[in-house]
């Protein structure tokens, strides 16, 4: 299939689960770090996580103590849950498998238009994992939590004076699909199967199981700009 470059100026990605198949790696990060908690608390903590792809884990870890355990959460326990998370999946998530055709996708695609990566993920560990993956040089930048998703879209647009609807976002999350919608850019959602939560979040979305799929969602979304 061709896909006419000029309808697009370009690409934001997420990370965890649309290039990385790396959900789960942090699904057993926060069971581990909740474990002392009994397994009914690990089991709201993982459904939980499973189901808010793209929020970040600061966000989650204060949800999880005021909402599942009751109790505060100062600084200094935050900041140790935080380095005990990094500890536990930065290595996984380097070694963790592709979703299919992601890296042949990019390199296509990098060598016509700016990708970027807009992740949930601290700054400084998502770079690193996308240096340590062999990825960086597909990327103007990646960008990780110092910021909300919408906020470094915003940004990334405004930089590079790009037009949304010429702009494609590749998430698996509804905050994805929100952070994309609220900046007028596009959206293609990378997600298993029927099943996921985004699709039963958004089920009228674009969508693809992975980047050996995913020009058809593209021609779509040009095919409906036309009409």
């Amino acid at each position: 299939m061709t896909l006419d470059i000029d309808n697009f100026q370009a690409f934001f990605f997420d990370f965890d689960g649309v290039l990385a198949d790396s959900v789960e790696v942090k699904t057993r990060a926060f069971a581990r770090l909740f474990e002392s908690y009994g397994r009914e608390i690990v089991d709201r903590v993982t459904r939980h996580h499973r189901q808010h792809g793209g929020m970040t884990r600061v966000d989650k870890f204060r949800h999880y103590y005021k909402e599942f355990l009751g109790r505060p959460l100062n600084d200094m326990e935050l900041k140790r849950l935080c380095d005990a998370f990094s500890q536990f999946s930065v290595d996984e998530v380097i070694a963790s498998e592709e979703v299919a055709g992601a890296e042949n996708f990019l390199k296509k695609w990098s060598k016509m238009l700016p990708c970027f990566i807009v992740s949930a993920t601290p700054d400084k560990e998502i770079r690193l994992i996308v240096e340590k993956r062999g990825l960086k040089e597909y990327f103007y930048e990646v960008l990780g939590s110092s910021k909300s998703k919408q906020d470094n879209i915003e940004y990334l647009l405004k930089k590079y004076a790009l037009t949304p609807a010429k702009c494609i976002m590749f998430g698996d999350a509804e905050s994805d699909f929100k952070a994309a919608t609220a900046c007028g850019v596009n959206f293609i959602g990378i997600v298993p199967d029927t099943d996921a939560p985004l699709l039963k979040a958004a089920p009228k979305i674009e969508w693809a199981k992975n980047f050996l799929e995913v020009e058809p969602a593209i021609s779509r979304i040009i095919n409906a700009r036309c009409l």
